[in-house]
């Protein structure tokens, strides 16, 4: 399937900042502020849900942020992206037994049941439609494997306001989003349940003197048992699943 002009655009973006571009954050397109964020809330799911050792393949890895950290864990590790400029970046910062390879996630060169985990992040946003993608990570996973997959929240209130700004300028869409609904029936139809959807509400950078107030627990305990409010205030969402 040849990629559309939107796909296209986003793999041409995501190759430059790899050939241009040193931070991590950089790379892989999010502010500094946006992608210590992430990785802060990350491993706080992780430290609450650790995934089961074994291999787990980091597709869409950029330059190796969460590779390096679950490395360090222990886990067995393999960085995966279609940008060859930001896989080299990732092998110079890292530990040399971290393979790295470049390859499209939806054609990935692994066997049927090859992995324990998948993690993809900042991958969805970039794609036409998220079922082709779903549907080989649900492939590669072995039959008591977990995947963790995150995408842009359509449900945040300042996205929409963004969106409906360009959409009055007569611009498409600068970047793909989701609902968790649709995510989890694409999940569904590709094999997968999911077990848990977890809430990442972002501020911007200019307001992060804020942010700890929506990393506390009783806010997170509280986006979870709301999910309406969830939505309206995360910039994105985490599912994550399992083979059924």
């Amino acid at each position: 399937m040849n990629p559309s002009a939107f796909e296209q655009r986003w793999r041409r973006r995501f190759v430059e900042r790899g050939r241009l571009m040193d931070d991590d954050a950089d790379i892989a397109g999010w502010s500094r502020t946006g992608l210590a964020t992430r990785v802060r809330q990350f491993i706080q799911l992780w430290d609450a849900h650790p995934g089961t050792p074994g291999i787990w393949l980091d597709i869409g890895c950029g330059a190796g942020t969460y590779s390096r950290l679950l490395h360090r864990q222990g886990y067995t590790v393999l960085g995966i992206d279609y940008s060859a400029p930001s896989l080299h970046k990732a092998r110079a910062r890292s530990p040399a037994d971290i393979p790295w390879l470049a390859s499209d996630i939806r054609c990935l060169p692994f066997p049927d049941g090859y992995a324990q985990g998948v993690l993809c992040f900042g991958v969805m946003q970039a794609l036409d439609s998220t079922s082709e993608a779903l549907q080989e990570m649900a492939r590669v996973l072995n039959a008591d494997g977990e995947l963790w997959v995150d995408a842009l929240n359509a449900k945040c209130l300042p996205t929409q306001i963004i969106e409906w700004r360009r959409r009055r300028r007569g611009q498409p869409p600068h970047l793909r989003y989701d609902t968790v609904r649709d995510l989890s029936a694409t999940a569904q139809a590709a094999g997968l349940q999911v077990v848990a959807v977890e809430w990442l509400p972002i501020l911007p950078a200019r307001l992060q003197r804020l942010q700890w107030m929506l990393e506390t627990r009783t806010t997170r305990t509280l986006l979870r048992r709301l999910p309406w409010l969830g939505a309206w205030l995360s910039h994105s969402f985490i599912l994550r699943a399992r083979p059924r």
